[in-house]
């Protein structure tokens, strides 16, 4: 392994490592035309789209998907929102978005976001490696369980239920 490959794989593993959002799901997918601004890069709003299709996607693996929440009559609002814009997303990138949850509560839990992009077109890399993950953005949402009626309400219990048993499984690798 020659020295910059070397410096790749230890930068990969430590974006890997670093992760706040462990145990994490991982959600696949290119960035779509309509989340691009004029400037060519996902419009900053735009992101948490991208956030969103995590959080969906990550509940629907605990066996809860979020329609079981709205068919209760219950959502979860966002009252926190920390976003760090590293590099600019474009259209067509190939992207991870990891998703996990770092803290849950009776009425309100918090969700850990990275959005990487894949590189896959790095000198380094060969035919069957695993791409480079750039580390593009970071957030944290708070979230409160809230009734149809507006009035905050305690987490369903069948969903802490499911939620807690991903979070005490390990970290996926």
């Amino acid at each position: 392994m020659n020295d910059l490959s070397y410096k790749n794989a230890a930068a990969q593993a430590k974006a890997r490592a670093k992760s706040p959002a462990t145990p994490y799901h991982i959600t696949t997918l290119r960035v779509p035309l309509f989340e691009v601004d004029m400037g060519q890069a996902v419009y900053h709003g735009n992101y948490y789209h991208l956030f969103e299709l995590g959080r969906t996607d990550l509940l629907r693996k605990t066996g809860y998907p979020y329609l079981k929440l709205v068919n209760r009559e219950v959502h979860l609002s966002i009252v926190e929102s920390r976003c760090k814009y590293r590099k600019a997303l474009r259209y067509d990138d190939e992207i991870e978005i990891h998703t996990g949850i770092t803290s849950l509560n009776r009425r309100s839990l918090t969700f850990s976001q990275l959005i990487y992009r894949l590189q896959q077109d790095i000198p380094t890399c060969r035919a069957g490696d695993k791409p480079e993950l750039e580390l593009c953005t970071e957030a944290r949402l708070s979230m409160l369980c809230v009734s149809f009626a507006g009035r905050v309400t305690p987490l369903p219990e069948d969903f802490r239920l499911a939620v807690e048993a991903l979070v005490d499984k390990p970290a996926r690798q």
